[in-house]
């Protein structure tokens, strides 16, 4: 007797991988659990690397929202005063490649006065629902006195509460402003038009819609990362592989992208930034 022939699972699987990537959770294979995060101080890329990168892209084209600065009141203290400003990156390898990207070094033109101090603390396929465990908030952030903790990447597995711990955990020992940012990379395709009106209009319970909720509650900054890339790939004239080393990862020329992006939002109102020279 021929038994029937079982459907096969893979359009479902492919499926709920179009969606994962277009909420920017990408399901990674889980890390060893002995892992400890990479802690990174120091810069991987000179000014001339960044600038070398860039040349002939498209120029990133970015207006941030005119009110960033209300729950960035440390931040922007800082900036307009001078002095070090310290800052703690929170993630998995997106937020690594975020943080490689220089954008920090962009930012000496329009804040001579200031010293940025980058403290990139990533651990791969890793999201707040690990950093919240006990004790790993202050030896991962507090004890680095930020001033600004920004926390993103794709592995937060749509887990807001963890989030929200974290962010609770922070403002309990520590007055640094917090920004919350979604997940650029991963496997969305935002030349895709089907996974793009997903990260456009995501659907009611999906974590596009709760993170920047969670953003208000907490009275967070929040930075939808996401759609500001994905505009430009849109835009570029070229396929999201052009800006990709592997099918989850930044290139060089992706680097710039978020890197541009991150510059922007923290540069001065237009009306007030100085000439570069």
């Amino acid at each position: 007797m021929t038994r029937p022939r079982l459907p096969t699972a893979w359009p479902l699987a492919a499926a709920l991988v179009t969606l994962a990537a277009a909420a920017g959770q990408d399901r990674q294979p889980p890390p060893d659990p002995k892992t400890e995060p990479e802690v990174i101080t120091k810069p991987r890329r000179t000014l001339e690397d960044i600038e070398k990168a860039y040349q002939g892209m498209q120029a990133v084209k970015y207006e941030p929202p005119q009110g960033r600065w209300a729950h960035l009141p440390r931040t922007a203290k800082i900036l307009k005063g001078g002095g070090e400003w310290r800052v703690v990156m929170l993630g998995d390898s997106i937020m690594n490649d975020i943080s490689r990207s220089g954008w920090d070094l962009l930012l000496v033109k329009y804040y001579p006065n200031v010293t940025v101090r980058v403290t990139t603390v990533v651990r791969g396929s890793t999201g707040c629902w690990w950093y919240k465990e006990p004790g790993r908030v202050q030896k991962y952030v507090l004890d680095f006195k930020p001033d600004l903790v920004m926390i993103g990447g794709i592995s937060e597995r749509g887990d807001v509460d963890s989030i929200r711990d974290v962010v609770k955990q922070i403002r309990a020992g520590s007055p640094a402003d917090v920004l919350l940012m979604t997940g650029p990379f991963g496997r969305l395709d935002p030349g895709d038009e089907g996974q793009w009106k997903r990260v456009v209009e995501p659907p009611p319970g999906d974590y596009r819609r709760r993170l920047p909720e969670l953003a208000k509650e907490l009275n967070c900054e929040f930075l939808d990362l996401q759609m500001a890339w994905g505009n430009y790939v849109r835009t570029s004239g070229k396929p999201v592989t052009a800006y990709r080393r592997d099918p989850l990862h930044a290139n060089l020329q992706g680097e710039q992208i978020v890197g541009r992006i991150l510059a922007a939002y923290f540069a001065p109102k237009l009306d007030e930034r100085p000439i570069p020279k």
